[in-house]
């Protein structure tokens, strides 16, 4: 799928694709869960190219961020534009989804 992982210095960096469908939601889901289990403890998910707020990507990084919470890693999304941000705070998800300011 286009949900890119990479390695850089200790931090597993993950990429939302601009077309974003249900399978790209299960498949960041699962590689997330799979650095988990590698041992990953600081996860990036960058958001850069996430055109549209969509409920299954926005339900799955909600998942991740626990999952992350629960393993004790790190988790942020990063590049997250204006437009989605307002959407998940206006959703009053921004607390558990962890987006900083």
């Amino acid at each position: 799928m286009a949900s890119l992982a990479t390695l850089t210095f200790g931090n597993t960096r993950f990429a939302i694709p601009s077309s974003v469908s249900p399978g790209h939601a299960k498949d960041l889901r699962s590689r997330v869960r799979q650095a988990l289990r590698q041992g990953d403890r600081r996860l990036t998910v960058d958001c850069q190219e996430w055109e549209k707020l969509d409920l299954n990507m926005l339900s799955s990084l909600i998942q991740c961020a626990s999952s992350c919470r629960e393993h004790g890693a790190s988790f942020e999304v990063a590049n997250v534009s204006s437009e989605i941000r307002a959407d998940v705070r206006a959703l009053r998800l921004d607390d558990r989804l962890g987006l900083l300011d």
